[in-house]
């Protein structure tokens, strides 16, 4: 029997090669997600939202910032620390020049203001309908999301193609649950949230 990090290494293989069909199938998701977090209005005028700034074929989510900037909403990307160590997450407006970070990251430059959200929008590899998620394996979400929760609550929210939910998602202790993703065909929260 595969243990967990041999499930979760297989899942990535399979899930990167199916985004990449994703991504290139549906250019425009990233602009319809947008539409659909704006519509639901799960960011408040007082929230603070954590995007990331999209690398390879993640789903698009800079329309999704350009949605929240035009509606007076603050916007924050994650800064990545070196490895065992929770995202910092630091101001962005239009005018932020963006850095090279780790892994081909792009963020805010250290003298943005560093400030806590109170909402995380996730990339993923894979979610499943119990929100469990499948990142890229450095645990720096993970992390982030546990520091957030435990100093008093975050909400969560994966964002994603549809085409990236599988049956179930091979997670352990250290995974930290969504409280829901949004895709191009929806937003969906899980459990009580």
């Amino acid at each position: 029997m595969p243990s967990i990090l041999d499930a979760k290494a297989s899942l990535r293989l399979e899930m990167r090669r199916r985004r990449r069909e994703l991504f290139e199938a549906a250019p425009v998701a990233g602009e319809v997600v947008a539409r659909i977090v704006v519509e639901v209005g799960c960011v408040g005028q007082n929230d603070i939202a954590a995007l990331y700034w999209p690398m390879g074929e993640e789903l698009d989510s800079r329309p999704l910032i350009e949605a929240l900037l035009r509606a007076g909403r603050r916007v924050t990307l994650p800064t990545t620390p070196p490895p065992g160590s929770p995202l910092s997450f630091r101001r962005y407006t239009p005018e932020t020049a963006l850095k090279p970070g780790r892994f081909g990251t792009h963020e805010p430059p250290p003298a943005a203001p560093e400030l806590t959200p109170t909402i995380v929008f996730a990339p993923l590899l894979a979610f499943d309908a119990a929100g469990r998620r499948l990142g890229y394996g450095g645990g720096y979400y993970d992390r982030s999301i546990a520091k957030l929760r435990a100093a008093g609550g975050v909400r969560v929210f994966g964002l994603a193609f549809a085409g990236q939910e599988t049956p179930r998602t091979p997670t352990d202790a250290l995974d930290q649950p969504l409280d829901g993703v949004v895709t191009e065909r929806g937003f969906r929260q899980f459990g009580s949230s």
